[in-house]
């Protein structure tokens, strides 16, 4: 029989080695399937999308090595295809790598958004609402700092993309100086190496939206393949039942 099928939709272009290296040693029972956004646009299109006037701009990746800042809402429909065609293709679950303010994805299987699952996470982690927020880009700022507060925290916000070594030095200093409590590295390109060199900078403790997530993910797939969820399941729901499932993995005693 083969093994489950975790989706993983990139809101940027594929191939993503990152992504498909930290979901498969969270769910080293899945097989993981990575896929673009824009996988399919030619650079004009991307081009064109990235012009039009935004409130919430994203950043993303492209196969290039460049990088662009595309809207939300023009991201959404795209990603939303993609997704519909990974459960066609058999994915127990889809995740979409994007941590920002991400609107339901309708699929007929669990669509994980970190921008959901990250904040239940955090809100178990910390006695108080004082927390760091690094977002990938300057422009995101604002729109990263009312989400937050939306969820319930206090949080200091700056940004830092994964890609621009001085930037993260940048943002590890303010933490470093505003000592929150915990630190939330809320991009999903902010990989294990990043997280290392801001927790040792700040002297703060820090997680990934990555990290996280993909850890959500590999505690809702079943070891094998079974038929997947039907009907579009809620997100919060989503979010609660891998975290409780995280949680007793922890109470069990290790043989």
């Amino acid at each position: 029989m083969p093994p489950p099928l975790l989706g993983v939709v990139t809101i940027g272009q594929a191939p993503r080695p990152d992504l498909v290296s930290v979901f498969s040693s969270a769910a080293p029972h899945a097989e993981v399937q990575v896929v673009g956004a824009l996988d399919a646009l030619s650079n004009d299109a991307i081009a064109a999308l990235a012009a039009e006037a935004t409130s919430y701009p994203l950043l993303v990746r492209l196969t290039d090595g460049r990088t662009a800042e595309v809207g939300l809402h023009a991201l959404h429909p795209l990603v939303t295809m993609r997704a519909r065609e990974l459960v066609a293709q058999g994915a127990y679950a889809v995740v979409v790598a994007c941590a920002g303010d991400f609107p339901a994805v309708d699929a007929p299987a669990p669509v994980l958004l970190p921008g959901r699952i990250v904040p239940a996470v955090v809100r178990s982690l910390v006695r108080g609402p004082r927390i760091g927020v690094i977002t990938p880009i300057c422009a995101q700022q604002s729109a990263a700092e009312a989400k937050w507060r939306r969820d319930g925290f206090d949080p200091v916000v700056t940004w830092a993309s994964p890609v621009m070594h001085d930037e993260l030095i940048a943002a590890a200093d303010l933490m470093h100086a505003e000592a929150p409590e915990l630190v939330v590295l809320d991009c999903m390109g902010h990989d294990e190496q990043v997280t290392a060199e801001c927790a040792a900078r700040s002297g703060c403790a820090v997680v990934s939206a990555q990290a996280i997530t993909a850890r959500v993910a590999g505690a809702l797939v079943p070891p094998s393949r079974v038929v997947p969820f039907k009907g579009s399941e809620s997100l919060n729901e989503l979010s609660v039942q891998g975290v409780r499932v995280l949680e007793e993995r922890s109470r069990t005693p290790t043989p």
